[in-house]
């Protein structure tokens, strides 16, 4: 009689792969986030563009255009509906295209970058251990090779990647607030 084979053991779960898991969830997450987030400055483009009279089309263009051109029609689309508004309100504005200008910049880095695993350790987490604590090591994608070089590297707590990643998910109810607040100070359009 032939007997079926005795299923494989399943590894216990360790530290360093619960910790992994949740440096690729919260990798995962900013990466989910920031395509929301060029979804959602489409939108806006979309709905915007042709109220204020600026031609949008290219940059809505998934294969012609990127973020970058997107963010870039959606500040001239505001400059348009904000042309009369205070200071202080093109300074909100201002402020929130500074931030999603470093949510692009990090994903960039985070993703196109290395998580470093220093250590003598067969598995290999995506960072080291300092006093008990896990840390994520990070280097930019970058080609300088000179011994010389300053260190890139950056050394974060997973909760430091979590604020960053939370940071990044704000962006667009924090868009949505700002229109809301300041739609009063917002021109007539020159369509619509």
């Amino acid at each position: 009689m032939h007997k079926p084979p005795m299923p494989k053991k399943v590894p216990e779960r360790g530290r360093w792969s619960d910790f992994e898991d949740e440096f690729h969830r919260l990798l995962g997450r900013l990466v989910h986030t920031t395509a929301r987030l060029d979804f959602h400055i489409g939108l806006q483009l979309h709905g915007l563009g042709p109220f204020y009279g600026v031609e949008v089309a290219d940059a809505l263009d998934p294969v012609k255009s990127k973020i970058s051109c997107r963010l870039k029609k959606l500040r001239q689309v505001l400059r348009h509906a904000l042309k009369d508004a205070p200071a202080a309100v093109q300074l909100d504005f201002k402020a929130w295209f500074d931030r999603v200008d470093l949510a692009r910049a990090m994903r960039n880095d985070y993703v196109h970058g290395r998580w470093a695993a220093p250590g003598p350790l067969k598995f290999k987490p995506p960072g080291r251990l300092i006093d008990a604590e896990p840390l994520l090591a990070f280097v930019p994608l970058g080609w300088d090779m000179r011994p010389d070089r300053p260190d890139p590297s950056i050394v974060m707590t997973i909760e430091e990647l979590a604020a960053q990643v939370e940071e990044a998910e704000a962006l667009s109810l924090d868009f949505m607030n700002l229109l809301d607040r300041h739609v009063l100070f917002m021109a007539p359009g020159s369509r619509g």
